[in-house]
């Protein structure tokens, strides 16, 4: 079996492998202390009532800590070495971060203040852990929706959640259809800020979008010749995000959220629709 990798890839920057980039860097490892997600409960207490009343729960952003051991040759090599690691986060840029053993996952961090010192006087070995602050709480998939076409039962395919059959691309000209939400939570744009656009085109006076899974809906109200795209509240013109290209005044303000698992579509409205759902899957651990 071979050594774990990690991977960084800082801003726009080209994705490294922090092993290959650092010679005589090995990683060890996530530390399993910060694994796990931290999920923050909120009440309301009112007065003259005994205990609290539950109002919602929420995942708080973590710290993931990283493991790495280095080999040096001397002083020197160690100061130039701890040099290049530093010169790495220097940008103040949100890092994706992703591992050898799950490459279909990763989370956006930034790093936090580390230390790198030999584990004894006159050693030339330097065990030492990089905490990354991830503000999101999340994994996410590397890929969005309508990026991945290949959903077999793979390795790849069960550990982003799926189930063992083929679900399609994200891409619907039905009328009826089925949305499949892999992830752990719900994608909800609106309340969560989540990244979701839904594209599409349609023939016929207007465009209504129902999840019956869970009752949300979109309503566009005016006939359009060409592509719109749906983001969080907000239509625009194909891809735009631009004063220019809003198109709000046509629509309801309606929102689509995404329960985990199936999600149950109807189109109305119109005679036929071209509809594609673009989001990356949203993963607690």
């Amino acid at each position: 079996m071979s050594d774990p990798k990690i991977y960084l890839k800082v801003g726009n920057e080209d994705e490294i492998c922090l092993t290959d980039k650092i010679s005589g860097l090995t990683y060890l490892g996530q530390s399993d202390s910060s694994s796990s997600p931290q999920i923050t409960n909120n009440y309301q207490q009112i007065s003259g009532l005994d205990g609290s009343q539950f109002l919602n729960q929420t995942f708080d952003k973590r710290t993931i800590n990283e493991q790495f051991s280095l080999d040096f040759m001397d002083y020197e090599d160690l100061v130039a070495t701890k040099h290049e690691i530093y010169r790495l986060f220097a940008s103040r840029q949100l890092i994706r971060i992703r591992h050898s053993d799950n490459m279909a996952k990763c989370y956006f961090a930034y790093p936090l203040a580390f230390d790198i010192a030999p584990f004894e006087s006159g050693a030339n070995t330097a065990n030492f852990t990089i905490p990354f602050d991830n503000p999101s709480g999340y994994w996410f998939s590397v890929n969005r929706s309508d990026k991945v076409h290949d959903f077999d039962g793979s390795d790849v395919a069960f550990a982003l959640g799926f189930p063992n059959e083929n679900i399609g691309s994200y891409q619907y000209n039905s009328l009826n259809f089925n949305v499949y939400n892999p992830s752990d939570i719900a994608i909800d744009p609106y309340f969560e800020h989540h990244d979701m656009k839904i594209k599409f085109s349609f023939s016929g006076g207007g465009f209504n979008l129902k999840n019956n899974t869970n009752n949300t809906e979109f309503n566009y109200k005016k006939s359009y010749g060409g592509q719109l795209t749906y983001d969080g509240l907000n239509v625009y013109k194909n891809d735009g995000t631009s004063t220019d290209d809003n198109m709000n005044g046509n629509s309801d303000y309606g929102t689509i959220t995404l329960a985990p698992g199936n999600n149950s579509f109807t189109v109305s409205g119109c005679s036929s629709a071209n509809i594609t759902f673009s989001f990356p899957f949203i993963y607690l651990i």
